[in-house]
This record gives structure tokens, sequence and C-alpha cells, in this order.
């Protein structure tokens, strides 16, 4: 695999990461859902990246020794994959509820009625 075919891969995989969170204006109401439909979408996207690194994996186990110099890391590009697919499915469903940012306290209790 050339460096430019590399850079190809990695490129595609920038794009279509960076371009599912390129959302319009919306409302705010609208946010967290249209963000998990996003993060959806890169999920099946990756998906689809695991197809082609498959593929490229197939081709580089049939590589010439003798003629290739470069091989393209592999099992680092699918655990990076894993990596950022674990931590969305961890987002979107999470072991537990995120803990709730409790109020401040007044603190001040003593109330004056001017007598």
């Amino acid at each position: 695999m050339t460096v430019r075919q590399r850079f190809s891969l990695f490129s595609l995989f920038t794009s279509l990461v960076l371009s599912s969170g390129l959302s319009a204006p919306v409302q705010a109401d609208d946010i967290d859902e249209i963000q998990r439909r996003d993060l959806a979408l890169i999920q099946t996207q990756i998906e689809q990246i695991k197809v082609v690194v498959d593929r490229i994996d197939a081709r580089q186990q049939n590589a010439d020794p003798e003629t290739t110099r470069v091989y393209f890391d592999i099992p680092r590009l699918r655990d990076d994959l894993q990596s950022i697919s674990s931590g969305i499915d961890s987002y979107l469903a999470p072991d537990r509820l995120l803990p709730r940012q409790p109020q401040a306290l007044d603190g001040d209790y003593l109330e004056d009625r001017g007598q």
C-alpha cells in the first residue's frame, strides 16, 4: 500500500466523521436528537470502514515480503475504530445515568421582617 493510499483512507475516515457533525442550525430542543442521529451515522460509517479495512488486510496478507517494504498497521487501525465505536456506544447508552449537577444552596435563612 502506498503512502498515497494510506493517506486516502485516513482522509476518507476523517471526512466521514467531520461531515456527519456538520448539521444545519436547529432549535435547542432538537440538538440532542440530531446529535444522537449523527453519532449513529458515524457508527454506520465505521462499520463500512471496517469492511474496507478487511479488504485492505486481505490484499496486504498477499503482499510479497520481498518487494513490500512498508505495511499499513491494520491492528492499530482496528483498535482505534473499536475505541471510537465503544466511546460512542457508551455515550449513547451509558451503563448508568450521569450525575445531576446539584444547585447551589443559598445558605441565608435569616428573614428580617422589619420589627
